[in-house]
Parts: C-alpha cells; structure tokens; sequence
C-alpha cells in the first residue's frame, strides 16, 4: 500500500487526533513552556515535560539528565551564564533532555534556555539522541 493511499484511509478520528497533537506540540514550541521542540518527531513524556526526540539521521548530542541538589529548583536562563535573564526553572529531580556538551558551565536545554550543567547528572538508563 503507498503512502498515499495509507493517507486515505485513515480514519477521521485518528485523522483528527494527529492534527490535534501536531498543533499542541507546535503551539507549545512557539510558547516555549514546558516543551522544548528540537524536531518533527514522536513526543516522548519526561515526567513533568514533553519533549520532542530529534529527527533521524542528527547526531547524538542530546541526553537525560536528572536535576540535583537544586533546593529551590534549577534556574533556566536565556544564555549560558548567571548574567542572563532567568526565564523558567525545573524542580529538583525533574527529567530534562539537555545537551551533552556544556558552554561556560551550562547545558543547552532548547532555544534560549540553559541550566548550569553542576546542577544535573547523566541518566544513564537513557540512551543519548
């Protein structure tokens, strides 16, 4: 069966939950909540965010990370330092994807958002995407 005609026979139900979940997603990228939109791609739950798993064929820079010893919750920041406007924050043990490399001591968390890097640790259990 081509693609084209899989298209055709989905059903209207299933047609319109995707539309659905195709929007929320796309609208909680463009709000920059507690979504981080890196690619068109399955959602993945995260514990208290959903994040968006890269497209195939990207390298594997992006991995899990538990927040730690941050008692009134990691701040996220707009830029990688302690100069730049706090624009969010994770509460201690939350589940974040993050990048695995680190700039002037802070992970990548999505666009404009950073967390210092000493306040996370590496899941292992996860594999890097």
């Amino acid at each position: 069966m081509t693609v084209k005609a899989a298209r055709r026979t989905m059903s209207p139900r299933r047609s319109a939950a995707r539309t659905a979940a195709v929007a929320a997603l796309s609208a909680a990228a463009l709000l920059g909540g507690g979504l981080t939109a890196q690619a068109a791609a399955p959602a993945r739950t995260t514990g208290a965010a959903v994040e968006l798993a890269p497209a195939a064929g990207v390298l594997a820079t992006r991995c899990y990370y538990r927040v730690v010893n941050a008692s009134g919750g990691l701040l996220v920041r707009s830029g990688p330092g302690t100069q730049y406007r706090v624009v969010d924050s994770y509460p201690n043990g939350a589940t974040i994807l993050a990048s695995a490399s680190t700039t002037n001591g802070f992970r990548n968390v999505g666009t404009n958002r950073w967390v210092a890097a000493a306040y996370t640790v590496r899941i292992t259990s996860y594999p890097c995407e």
